[in-house]
């Protein structure tokens, strides 16, 4: 009998997969940087600068970090003229996100995503955000805080539980702000414009000084404004709907309504002003930053920061080229159809004080933070009254479903499904933490810290229909009466509160020069509580809460992290490291709690356990470095939100669903090709799937997620390649550069089968920058998105309105800045 040949491909562990992609990935590297510089001595003066990091809290070199971390320093952030979250998550591999639009993005790192949708009253993040010591984390709302004069942006990838805590599961994203420098005047400003292909001018103006006061004491202020104009036209459209119940639900008499953009309100005599209007999709960000920093003596400093950013945007951000204009034919590119004003308001105020120091050879450190962010997003829903046949009752006049027989009677006075949300957040996080460091000089250090913080969230949302039947609705406090706005679903004052606890610490052990250990942990307790309203009319006789929302419930659990890293030192210039570690997502309280079932009205915590192996280089004299990671990642009950209405009538809830299994490698490359031409690239690649059917809600043919199914907003590739040529003309310091982004493509749901699911196709963006510079001032100019691609940011397949949220079309500007002092 003859053995079956045995494809070794095809059983190659994945890790091992892994190995061997980035195996061949660095060694290409190396000889298209061997090619590049050719026979040239590697002369020493071509060594790349260091970048100064600190996301171990504690100041380093990124080489010497045993971690996966990308960093864009202040030179970097300069260089690739980035300004805004958008620009800087196009660099960083590691990291997707989906969005609706500037500050309503939900992030991701390393396929640990389950696609939230973005209910406050769901599931934490995945991915922590820091804006210095602070976690400024929340759900689905990322603060898209303007870059300008920041010292780094950090993307620390893979679980940070020990040191980071809750959110930072599959990562850690810090934004660290330059703070005041003693004895040195230092001032800039910038002044910029650019146009985008079919949309309105753009304008930015930004200034910093640092002032020392005297020579223990530096006061450094920032301040910016940010005018950019849209490129989404609203154009003429209507919608015509059955207004008495369709799809077997109510009784069908045959009467319909049928909208226009163009008309006025017909119930309430209010004129609508016209919403057809070129390049919509507006936005203003106005803010600044002010710090002053003590020095006591030699060994003690305090700093005390201010930070304030107001976000105002109109319009929206996605276009629906498909959608039928009255004449039967598509709108087009760029371009939409809505009845309301789209607005989102975005207003955050960050305190803080830092106290450094030093005691019997230990540094100090203790951060006191205080955020309050306040959030009011209005959106046009008016296509969702096509969602009557999903629903068993009728959306126009919020009546229940019947028969004549039974004494139904369809409301006359109800005479447009218009409707619109409107979504209020008060957001506000106090935060804590002292740190202890040991400066022995031993072969044994620690860090040891304690943490406190709470997080309060009082939400408010509510769905409007104007012509509502007046038998209908429930007045609204801010929309109701006079106006004739009136609810007719309300989840009313949802009080989120999340508190935590917690004990953390590493310590190191050199067992010689070139091999050391660290082990980590964190002890931590968290308490959750939830209490509100949801209501919404399902009778004749008006609302009806939903459940025991009404009521407090407190969740409290606690539990430890552990992280163990191997570190062997060949030399200065070769590093490799193994690293094991777990980071969570808190449990929580779902909202519909009287309707679920006993055992899902709790979630509990999902955990990520990852194992890596990782290397930092450089070679050929400083000229070339070259870091790199492979890892394996068990994402065990995995916390999914999902609406799933055999299970709640109202809301969506969120469910322990199975395990997810994460494969991938990252590299990022820079290297110094000559004294003019420096490249740089960077490089993901992520497979993530579960290891078995999520189903016990329902089968897969019918919405369930089946075994096998790769994780949604994470796409297998992503990348980014810059090459950036300085050279001296006519007495200026001038360069020219081309950077390359690209990602494959990736899905929009978790859930293949049902009908939200849809592919969001892959893109590359390719963005060209050059100028000068003489003495203290410098000049840019450049052009984004030169092939004029619409990349899909996030795809919204639902069936009322199908759109796609794309990136900001070909753009050409300028800015110039100058340095004083």
């Amino acid at each position: 009998m003859n053995n079956p040949t045995i494809n070794q491909t095809t059983v190659l562990h994945p890790i091992a997969q892994a190995i061997r992609l980035h195996k061949g990935l660095a060694c290409g590297s190396l000889i298209l940087a061997s090619t590049l510089l050719g026979a040239p001595v590697f002369a020493a003066d071509l060594a790349l600068e260091e970048i100064i990091v600190t996301a171990q809290k504690r100041t380093q070199n990124l080489q010497d970090v045993p971690i996966s971390l990308q960093a864009l320093d202040a030179t970097k952030i300069r260089e690739m003229g980035i300004s805004s979250f958008d620009d800087y998550a196009a660099q960083l591999p590691s990291l997707t996100y989906k969005t609706n639009g500037p500050g309503l993005g939900a992030i991701y790192m390393r396929g640990v995503s389950d696609g939230g949708d973005g209910l406050q009253s769901g599931a934490s993040p995945s991915v922590g955000i820091y804006l210095d010591e602070q976690p400024v984390t929340s759900v689905a709302l990322n603060m898209d805080i303007h870059i300008y004069d920041i010292k780094t942006i950090e993307a620390l990838a893979g679980p940070q539980g020990t040191l980071y805590g809750a959110s930072s599961q599959s990562g850690t994203l810090r934004i660290v702000t330059n703070k005041p420098v003693m004895g040195e005047y230092e001032g800039r400003m910038d002044i910029g414009g650019f146009f985008t292909e079919d949309g309105s001018p753009s304008n930015s103006q930004e200034a910093m000084v640092n002032i020392p006061l005297g020579d223990k004491a530096a006061l450094r202020l920032v301040g910016w404004r940010i005018d950019e104009g849209g490129y989404i036209d609203n154009v003429a459209g209507t919608r015509t709907y059955n207004l008495d119940g369709i799809y077997g639900y109510g009784v069908t008499t045959g009467r319909t309504g049928t909208i226009d953009n163009r008309t006025y309100e017909p119930n309430d005599g209010r004129v609508n002003a016209q919403r057809p209007e070129e390049d919509f999709n507006e936005l203003e960000k106005i803010g600044g930053r002010a710090a002053l920093k003590i020095d006591f003596n030699d060994d003690w400093s305090a700093t005390a920061s201010i930070f304030i950013q107001s976000m105002n945007t109109t319009g929206v951000w996605d276009h629906r080229p498909d959608f039928l204009n009255p004449d039967g034919n598509p709108i087009g590119d760029l371009k939409t159809v809505k009845f309301f004003e789209d607005e989102y308001r975005d207003e955050f105020r960050q305190y803080s004080l830092l106290v450094e120091g030093k005691i019997l050879n230990h540094a100090i450190t203790y951060s006191g933070t205080f955020l309050d962010r306040e959030v009011n997003y209005v959106n046009d829903y008016t296509d969702y009254g096509i969602i009557q046949s999903y629903v068993p009752f009728n959306l126009c006049d919020y009546s229940a479903t019947g028969s004549v027989a039974a004494g139904f009677n369809a409301n006359t006075d109800c005479t447009s499904l218009e409707e619109f949300v409107d979504e209020e957040q008060d957001m506000q996080r106090q935060t804590h933490e002292l740190r202890f460091r040991s400066l022995h000089d031993g072969p044994i250090n620690y860090t040891l810290g304690f943490f406190w913080n709470k997080f309060e969230n009082d939400f408010q949302l509510n769905f409007l229909t104007p012509s509502m039947a007046p038998s209908r609705f429930i007045d609204h406090p801010k929309f109701g009466g006079a106006e004739g706005f009136h609810s007719f679903f309300v989840s009313d004052n949802q009080q989120r509160v999340d508190k935590q606890k917690a004990v953390f610490g590493e310590i190191t052990y050199d067992f010689n020069e070139q091999f050391s250990a660290t082990l980590g942990g964190r002890w931590y307790e968290v308490k959750n509580s939830q209490v509100g309203l949801v209501q919404f009319n399902t009778t004749p006789a008006g609302f009806t809460r939903t459940g025991s929302d009404v009521e407090k419930e407190t969740l409290e659990e606690s539990d430890t992290l552990y992280k163990v890293n191997l570190t062997y030192r060949h030399n200065e210039d070769l590093m490799v490291y193994f690293t094991t570690a777990t980071g969570y997502r808190p449990s929580g309280i779902n909202q519909d709690r009287a309707a679920l079932p006993a055992d899902l009205v709790i979630y509990d915590a999902d955990i990520v356990t990852n194992y890596e192996i990782g290397w930092k280089t450089t070679w050929m004299d400083g000229r070339l470095r070259a870091n790199g990671a492979i890892y394996r990642s068990n994402w065990e009950d995995t916390q999914f939100t999902l609406y799933e209405f055999s299970l709640s009538a109202c809301c969506g809830n969120t469910y322990n669903l199975g395990d997810v299994e994460i494969t991938g490698a990252e590299l990022d490359l820079t290297f110094a090709a000559s004294e003019a031409l420096t490249l740089s690239g960077s490089l993901a690649y992520t497979d993530a799937a579960t290891t078995e059917p999520f189903t016990f809600f329902v089968p897969v043919s019918k919405g369930g997620i089946p075994e096998g199914k790769r994780q949604p907003n994470v796409p297998d590739w992503k990348g980014s390649m810059t090459a950036r040529y300085e050279f001296p003309m006519g007495g200026y310091d001038t360069f020219g550069q081309v950077n390359f982004t690209f990602q494959s493509d990736s899905d929009n749901r978790a859930r293949p089968n049902d009908s939200l699911f849809a592919i969001q196709s892959g893109y590359s963006i390719t963005n060209l920058r050059a100028g000068l510079s003489m003495g203290a001032w410098n000049v840019d100019v450049f052009l984004n998105n030169l092939f004029n691609k619409r990349a899909d940011i996030s795809v919204n397949q639902r069936v009322y309105d199908t759109s796609t949220v794309i990136n900001r079309p070909r753009s050409f500007g300028m800015k110039v800045g100058y340095s004083f002092f």
